[in-house]
């Protein structure tokens, strides 16, 4: 009987708060510029025996097989789509030969030391454990598989009608159970926090040149270098920030992150701010402390309109309707933003993935903490 198998779980992001495209997957989602929420489950796991990694996803992710084949050291991890969540889950299990499981959401970004990443699944003290990465407890969870299938059998007989979802398992039926937490060192990134999503990619801001991020980059890099060039245009000024390759700044841009493809166009202030593949901030805008989420495609025009105001310099406002997960004053803009020529949103506001730019025009402007999701549905 082999120690552990690693159970990836593919199950998209939760409908709340709505700033996620409906029905994406986590795998492909970008994060720390260049890289994908799949890229580090893959650095995390590289270098462990072939045979005790495989993916589960839900059967809408069918895509998930040709994201893991374009990843190096991600094969040849076996894909099992499942349309029915857990109930597809128990044959799985039932059929492994493993001592223990470790259930591991691709959801949950972090980078783990390897070595103690593995200790930890070789020597589990409970029949339960969740694990924390640098003090911060994670969805992530050693289980014997015994124990797992019996509580899978428990909770499907009780089950609601429909049948239960992937996301169950660690959100729900391992989160109510476990008995300890084990610490893992290393770098705790992402847990369907927007608060966790801005702050963790501005580190690379405040940590360029460090010794740590020169670590960091390299370890996800696994031999390889991103492509593409950074141009910064006559006229254009870059401070502090930590651009990806294929970015274009014609503005000002200080202490921030910009992901390829990003284009920030003449007169255009960004500032303290995340702002994610193939979103083009037009002439004159200004954006300050704000998450803005990406662009599907680069469509060359300006998606955040020219002389429009993002965000504020100075304010520790909550959003009114996400409280817990959008504070201090940080500004969201969800996957796909449309934002209309010299609109106005203030700071602590979120708008949800696939505004249109009509509807926003609709609403006049944005005052701090307010909230407006997409109207016509997915």
């Amino acid at each position: 009987m082999k120690p552990f198998s690693v159970y990836l779980i593919e199950a998209g992001f939760p409908a709340e708060p709505p700033v996620f495209l409906p029905g994406s997957p986590c795998c492909s989602f970008p994060f720390w510029g260049h890289y994908s929420f799949l890229d580090f489950a893959v650095a995390n796991l590289s270098g462990w025996a072939d045979g005790c990694v495989q993916v589960v996803a839900d059967g809408r992710f069918r895509g998930i097989t040709d994201a893991l084949g374009a990843q190096p050291g991600a094969r040849p991890w076996p894909v099992h789509l499942v349309e029915d969540g857990l109930a597809g889950l128990l044959p799985l299990l039932q059929s492994d030969e493993a001592e223990r499981v470790f259930v591991f959401p691709l959801s949950q970004v972090f980078l783990a030391e390897p070595g103690p990443l593995a200790d930890r699944l070789g020597r589990p003290a409970a029949e339960i454990t969740r694990l924390s990465v640098d003090h911060t407890a994670m969805d992530l969870y050693i289980v014997r598989r015994r124990t797992l299938i019996k509580q899978l059998k428990e909770r499907l007989a009780v089950g609601r009608p429909g049948g239960l979802p992937l996301s169950e398992l660690s959100g729900g039926l391992l989160a109510g159970a476990f008995e300890l937490i084990e610490d893992v060192p290393g770098q705790a990134l992402f847990q369907n926090n927007l608060m966790h999503l801005y702050h963790s990619n501005l580190w690379l801001a405040a940590q360029l040149g460090s010794r740590e991020l020169a670590d960091r980059v390299a370890h996800l890099n696994r031999g390889r270098l991103p492509d593409g060039e950074i141009r910064i245009e006559k006229g254009g000024t870059v401070k502090s920030s930590f651009l990806s390759a294929g970015t274009v700044v014609e503005g000002y841009v200080e202490a921030s992150v910009l992901f390829p493809g990003v284009v920030v166009r003449r007169g255009a202030v960004v500032s303290q701010s995340i702002v994610m593949s193939n979103n083009c901030v037009g002439a004159k805008a200004q954006v300050f402390r704000a998450l803005i989420l990406p662009q599907p495609a680069d469509s060359g025009a300006a998606n955040i309109g020219e002389e429009s105001f993002i965000g504020h310099r100075q304010s520790a406002t909550a959003n009114s309707q996400y409280p817990t997960q959008l504070r201090d004053g940080i500004t969201v803009l969800g996957a796909s933003p449309q934002v209309p020529r010299g609109f106005s949103i203030g700071p602590g506001c979120l708008v949800g993935a696939t505004v249109s730019a009509q509807q926003l025009r609709a609403a006049k402007e944005m005052r701090k903490g307010s909230t407006i999701v997409c109207s016509t549905g997915p």
